[in-house]
């Protein structure tokens, strides 16, 4: 049976001799980093294509679009760094909610970053996966044709953030029941309706014209999911390192574990 509990989380993280100690901290790593790529990632393509190309550059109708730009190799790179820690993360505990979700999310974010969108602004030209190969093309895209390859993107990537928005949930519950601060609890609750309102807002978008200037709805909802992914990663975070740095640390106890609070 599936649990929101991970593993009890050493009270004084300032041991260096203790084997949970030294576990919990690459625990707070792999989410550390998660959540700094997720924040930074926007903000990166941006500002590296604008670096590459004189005259800055206009935001692009998705993050998706960036494959199809100078910035291929960092939106691969990203998202394939994420898209393993999430495959590793809590692998050592298969029956928590944690492993099984971010798994899942983990392969779909691969099938975002390996199987493409569509190439922005082709218009009539020839679709991939016809000969003679058109400009652009990805091998998998010249393989699979560009239609099928941009259906496996798009659920790929509705597959990945749905999963993100139940692992804030996840958080939610699991600062609720085993922490103080009921702040903490909220706002991943509040990061996990973020992502399923963006959702919402990118389906509406769909129907009704939705976009804000030149940013369209996919492209808001792209942004806003994996900023509030990046968020709720860092916050858990957050609550870890606090624990390295507490404002007075008292002698140690002579035990030979320290404290543990349940839940991770």
């Amino acid at each position: 049976m599936l649990t929101t509990d991970t593993f009890d989380r050493p009270a004084d993280l300032g041991r260096p001799d203790d084997p949970a100690v030294l576990y919990a901290k690459s625990y707070l790593l792999v989410r550390s980093i998660l959540g700094i790529i997720g924040v930074a990632l926007p903000i990166a393509f941006i500002v590296g294509e604008a670096w590459f190309i004189d005259g800055g550059v206009q935001v692009r109708g998705s993050l998706s679009s960036y494959y199809h730009s100078t910035m291929r190799d960092l939106f691969v790179a990203a998202l394939s760094v994420t898209g393993f820690l999430l495959l590793t993360y809590m692998a050592g505990q298969r029956n928590t909610y944690d492993y099984w979700l971010s798994t899942v999310a983990g392969i779909a974010v691969l099938g975002v970053a390996f199987f493409p969108t569509t190439r922005p602004g082709i218009g009539d030209a020839p679709a991939c996966g016809t000969s003679p190969e058109p400009a652009g093309c990805a091998a998998i895209q010249q393989h699979l044709g560009e239609a099928l390859t941009a259906r496996i993107h798009f659920v790929s990537a509705a597959v990945f953030i749905l999963s993100l928005a139940a692992i804030a949930f996840v958080f939610a519950r699991r600062e609720k029941r085993h922490h103080t601060d009921p702040r903490l609890a909220t706002v991943q609750m509040v990061c996990g309706w973020v992502i399923v309102a963006a959702v919402g807002w990118s389906v509406l978008g769909l129907w009704v014209d939705l976009q804000i200037g030149p940013l369209t709805p996919l492209y808001v909802t792209e942004v806003v999911a994996v900023w509030a992914f990046g968020l709720s990663w860092l916050l858990t975070s957050r609550a870890l390192l606090a624990r390295l740095t507490p404002r007075a640390r008292a002698p140690l106890p002579a035990t030979p574990r320290a404290a543990v609070t349940p839940g991770g």
